[in-house]
């Protein structure tokens, strides 16, 4: 199954950068609010993170190389150690890819945690995996450090922690603390949802990253902007969602007034995005 896991993470990397039109993000059809990147360096930074998936399922694998009759597994702040390692590197390679450009810090954190449970659970668990257990296992990946570094520890003033004191926001880290909650119950259910419908992958993952945008307290838009942009923004999307999206003709029509609108005001929903790529690789681990 690694195998597997790995590709998906890759092919969801590859997916949300795809999907068009998403506004204020880098698509097809153009760069959004950034003026430091384009379709082409996110399909280098994709294909170069693929080692990274790999890396990761391998070390788990090599965690578990012993015969274990419990079925019992390691600690998950224990996992989390080695993951982090994974991760600084990670991020080194794609800035060589890019040319120093951030393009998927996030997706290297949320899809790391993935592939790493994905990985472990395959490893004890002979039927089919359930979302809410790898999740869950994310979750106690992250606990431990989370708690420790953002409300045990008062002398940190990295970024996340500084945002989680004067707004209570957990950021990214809060979001995989959490299961990925909003993925669970407002991204996934959305992609499902319009494929259902009979909508192109395209449209279902538009439609997925505007439930997303509406839930999700972005912490990309609030570092550049504020609460009062976020909020905005999110009231933007909401009203397009109301109208049915890429279903119809003034669903259409709004998007394309919001992309405008993000990319006069220099909005990138950057965290969001990440969270789409979150939503397809769980659709795809939930029904292969």
């Amino acid at each position: 199954m690694h195998r597997k896991v790995v590709d998906y993470a890759l092919k969801a990397l590859l997916y949300e950068v795809a999907a068009t039109p998403k506004p204020g993000l880098v698509d097809r059809a153009n760069n959004g609010a950034h003026s430091d990147m384009d379709f082409y360096t996110f399909l280098d930074s994709s294909v170069e993170l693929r080692h990274y998936f790999e890396a990761i399922a391998q070390y788990i694998k090599g965690q578990y190389n012993h015969k274990n009759e419990s079925k019992t597994l390691h600690e998950g702040d224990m996992i989390f150690s080695g993951l982090k390692t994974l991760g600084i590197q990670a991020e080194q390679d794609m800035k060589k890819a890019t040319g120093g450009i951030n393009t998927h810090k996030g997706a290297i954190y949320a899809l790391g945690l993935l592939v790493a449970a994905v990985t472990e659970l395959e490893l004890y668990n002979t039927g089919k995996l359930q979302i809410e257990d790898v999740t869950a296992r994310v979750s106690e990946y992250v606990g431990p450090s989370l708690e420790k570094e953002f409300i045990e520890n008062d002398h940190t003033s990295s970024y996340g922690v500084i945002q989680y004191r004067t707004l209570g926001m957990l950021g990214a880290r809060g979001e995989a603390y959490r299961g990925f909650e909003t993925v669970r119950t407002k991204g996934l259910p959305a992609l499902e949802s319009g494929l259902k419908m009979g909508l192109s992958i395209n449209d279902a993952m538009i439609g997925s990253l505007l439930a997303i945008i509406a839930d999700l307290e972005d912490s990309n838009v609030i570092g550049r902007h504020s609460p009062m942009i976020l909020k905005e923004s999110q009231a933007f999307a909401k009203s397009i969602l109301e109208v049915g999206a890429m279903t119809t003709e003034k669903g259409r029509e709004m998007i394309s007034q919001y992309d405008e609108w993000c990319i006069a005001h220099r909005i990138s929903h950057g965290g969001s995005a990440d969270l789409v790529a979150v939503a397809l690789f769980l659709y795809w681990i939930k029904n292969n």
